[in-house]
């Protein structure tokens, strides 16, 4: 006779997934891995934000940009792996999006007239659209949490 353990209720359910996963999902990294990831994106932001030196103008707006977007996405995404929740995944993709549009809109300084306008008015849309695919994907995470892990969410 070959016996199978079904759990009785949901909530049962729930507990054994939560207290077989815990260790996995909550891990992340330790504070000296997120310290080392916080000097290295430093780093790295002093080193590309050098290469801005020699440009000027738009170019010189448009480099800046990118590597201050690029610095402000390694720390949201560093923040999401050291401390990972639908809050700080949310984060991340708020700041991909800001990225996104900070470098759109130095893009489209280039342009004139209405060019510039039509311009604007994508990166806008594009900026927004990301910005309510975070939004429902943090709500969509957040509705599948038991409302006493929302906690401070």
């Amino acid at each position: 006779m070959r016996m199978s353990f079904m759990p009785s209720s949901p909530a049962v359910a729930m507990a054994l997934i939560a207290f077989a996963c815990g260790p996995a999902v909550g891990a992340g990294m330790s504070k000296q891995e997120y310290q080392a990831g916080k000097k290295r994106i430093a780093v790295e932001y002093q080193a590309e934000r050098q290469k801005c030196g020699p440009l000027h103008g738009n170019a010189l707006d448009l480099c800046i940009a990118r590597v201050h977007g690029a610095r402000d996405v390694a720390k949201a995404e560093l923040e999401a792996a050291y401390k990972p929740s639908p809050r700080t995944d949310y984060d991340a993709a708020i700041a991909r999006s800001r990225a996104a549009y900070a470098v759109d809109k130095e893009k489209c300084d280039e342009q004139r007239g209405a060019v510039r306008k039509a311009c604007m008015n994508d990166a806008k849309a594009a900026s927004e659209r990301a910005r309510a695919a975070a939004k429902s994907a943090l709500a969509a995470a957040l509705g599948s949490l038991p409302s006493s892990s929302r906690g401070g969410l």
